[in-house]
């Protein structure tokens, strides 16, 4: 019997229709069979998974309205706005895998759970589809500012869909993590280290040590003016060791020809910023 398509409502960045598409694993395209913008009630747009501050704070996650997560701004109605995708098993199945999802891993950052989707122009007529929301272990009791990078894929996704002017509105006015290119590139460097680092050594304790670490320095409000020069000091102090040693590693790689593609496209992702 063949099987039936699974809709999924996508609020980040899958809300562009080419992000998604290019998301397979393996350079594998993801087909979309139809995909329009809907609205999911009682539910709101949140920044709460757990990225890696400076450069990542946080990403995109669907939060119940009456969650004890706080938002940085909020919606003027408790709702979330998205793309409602229709997709056939295989693809969706991809999808979810692009996202870490469905690995059967006790580390994944997102849980697939089942929500009421409203298509624009069918009020009456919801639409049973999966989202994603931040799993308890990396999901934050406030939203931290997304990168300006990440906004504005949000925000071109969200303009393509043809989203209503009031949620781009939104968009557009919602807070974002603004870094310098030094900042930018100390953090890159860092990354650079503590993940070959942690290849090597097979083990992840020393990222997660050193998240929480910048997390409890960084600062998620941008009015509060000096506690963001103190949390500045501080994440710059604390990525100093890690982003020495990310340059040095960086040099020799390049040296010895021996730059893996990942490290590359690291390094690409900051030329395009």
């Amino acid at each position: 019997a063949k099987r039936r398509p699974t809709y999924y409502f996508a609020l980040g960045s899958n809300m562009s229709r080419k992000k998604v598409e290019s998301r397979g694993l393996n350079g594998a395209k993801i087909e979309i069979q139809k995909m329009e913008p809907a609205v999911v009630p009682n539910y709101r747009l949140a920044f709460n998974l757990k990225g890696f501050p400076p450069i990542e704070p946080g990403m995109g996650s669907l939060e119940p309205v009456n969650s004890n997560a706080k938002a940085l701004l909020a919606y003027e109605r408790e709702e979330c706005h998205g793309a409602l995708l229709r997709l056939t098993p295989e693809n969706y199945e991809k999808v979810m895998r692009s996202e870490g999802v469905g690995h059967g891993r006790s580390d994944q950052g997102y849980e697939e759970i089942i929500v009421d989707a409203y298509p624009y122009g069918r009020p009456k007529m919801p639409v049973k589809a999966v989202a994603l929301r931040a799993r308890d272990h990396v999901r934050l009791s406030y939203d931290p500012r997304p990168s300006a990078r990440y906004m504005s894929i949000l925000k071109e996704g969200a303009k393509e869909l043809g989203l209503r002017p009031c949620y781009q509105d939104f968009l557009e006015r919602h807070p974002v993590q603004v870094l310098k290119k030094w900042q930018r590139k100390q953090a890159l460097f860092n990354i650079l280290f503590m993940f070959s680092l942690s290849s090597i050594l097979k083990w992840r304790g020393l990222i997660q040590m050193q998240t929480r670490l910048l997390f409890l320095f960084h600062e998620s409000d941008p009015s509060r003016k000096l506690a963001n020069i103190l949390s500045d000091t501080m994440i710059t102090l604390i990525l100093m060791p890690g982003a020495m040693l990310g340059i040095l590693l960086y040099s020799v790689m390049k040296l010895t020809g021996k730059m893996p593609e990942s490290a590359n496209r690291l390094f690409d992702f900051l030329d395009n910023e």
